[in-house]
């Protein structure tokens, strides 16, 4: 499996979290804004015009960029079939279980994996043809911490082929605890 696949899956399964990313983000925003009208001897540096300016700038970039990415993610599902597209979301975007979402299309689970690979090179097809290549997911996303280190994890699964994909609870917990530690440093802005 090539990069563009491992771009799949990481966008697929980051996907749910986008919104409440950049919920948190104009939250944060907010939050600075507001304290920054407080100034007192303790935090005149951590407020000045330019700080919160730059601040709220780079916030704002980055919820630019995954306003973006959700936007992709959405136009490469629709450019796809419409049964392997509703094969990744069941799988990567809700969550659901190999086991039952071959139950639901009452298909052996055999074939159900089968028709995730072919899904995922379809999805891979569609951003390559939208001009996203592993080259230019990196740039774009490569100021997001928790993206890239799912990417990265999808990698080394990828590679060492130890574990059954479908079994990506733990994964999506892994990308949940990313989220909070990512939270805790924008939140220390």
């Amino acid at each position: 499996m090539d990069n563009n696949n491992n771009w799949t899956k990481t966008l697929l399964s980051v996907y749910r979290y986008l919104p409440r990313v950049t919920y948190a983000i104009d939250k944060i925003v907010k939050t600075r804004a507001y304290n920054s009208s407080y100034a007192s001897t303790n935090n005149i540096a951590f407020n000045n015009v330019m700080n919160v300016a730059n601040t709220i700038l780079d916030l704002t970039e980055r919820k630019i960029t995954l306003i973006n990415l959700k936007l992709i993610i959405e136009k490469a599902l629709h450019s796809i079939d419409r049964n392997s597209a509703r094969i990744l979301i069941l799988k990567f975007i809700d969550g659901k279980k190999s086991n039952d979402i071959a139950d639901l299309f009452k298909i052996c689970l055999r074939t159900f994996f089968r028709k995730v690979n072919t899904a995922l090179d379809s999805f891979s097809k569609a951003l390559s043809r939208m001009g996203y290549t592993n080259d230019n997911l990196h740039k774009m996303l490569k100021n997001e911490k928790w993206i890239m280190e799912t990417f990265n994890k999808s990698q080394k699964e990828t590679v060492s082929k130890t574990e059954n994909f479908a079994d990506n609870f733990e994964f999506h917990s892994q990308i949940k605890n990313s989220i909070i530690m990512e939270f805790r440093k924008v939140s220390s802005f």
